[in-house]
């Protein structure tokens, strides 16, 4: 007759397997555990990354017009710098937030990734957004800062990452 069978396949053809973030159960405990001292210097750690972002790749600094005519010593008092880390800090504390749950923080960053085509958003800044971000983790958090906490953070960053270059890419398509 093919009622409730035909639906349960033709579901699962139209429902894509839930999303998930790439951390195992402990990966994802050093993450909320570490999460809550970074989160008591959440601004400070945006603007370090930011900052580091810049220094370790001035011609980035270009991209954002609000910053490119600005010297470092202008940049670290920016009014903007601290809007723009906050949000990215912000994103952070969302993808904490959702790790068990990833499919509408998904829809997010790709939307994110999709809005940053305007700034010419290329896979290789978020690369060097990682490293400044991980480089201001492990400043933070130093003694809690292990080779797993970096791996974890690192997963979770990848995958932030990964998912606003799929929303980018899917703007570049349509």
């Amino acid at each position: 007759m093919g009622c409730s069978s035909s639906i349960d396949r033709h579901q699962r053809r139209v429902n894509p397997d839930p999303i998930d973030i790439p951390l195992s159960k402990a990966q994802k405990y050093l993450v909320r555990e570490t999460w809550e001292t970074v989160e008591l210097y959440k601004n400070n750690v945006g603007k370090q990354t930011f900052l580091r972002f810049f220094e370790n790749n001035p011609e980035f600094q270009k991209l954002f017009p609000e910053f490119k005519e600005l010297k470092y010593e202008e940049l670290q008092k920016a009014n903007a710098l601290h809007g723009h880390a906050k949000r990215v800090m912000k994103a952070v504390e969302n993808a904490v937030s959702a790790m068990d749950d990833a499919v509408s923080f998904s829809a997010y960053l790709e939307e994110l990734g999709r809005r940053h085509v305007a700034r010419s958003l290329k896979p290789s800044y978020l690369d060097a957004m990682q490293a400044a971000l991980m480089d201001s983790l492990r400043q933070t958090l130093q003694s809690e800062w292990t080779d797993e906490t970096a791996i974890a953070w690192n997963k979770l960053f990848r995958f932030i990452a990964d998912t606003m270059i799929t929303g980018l890419q899917s703007s570049h398509t349509t």
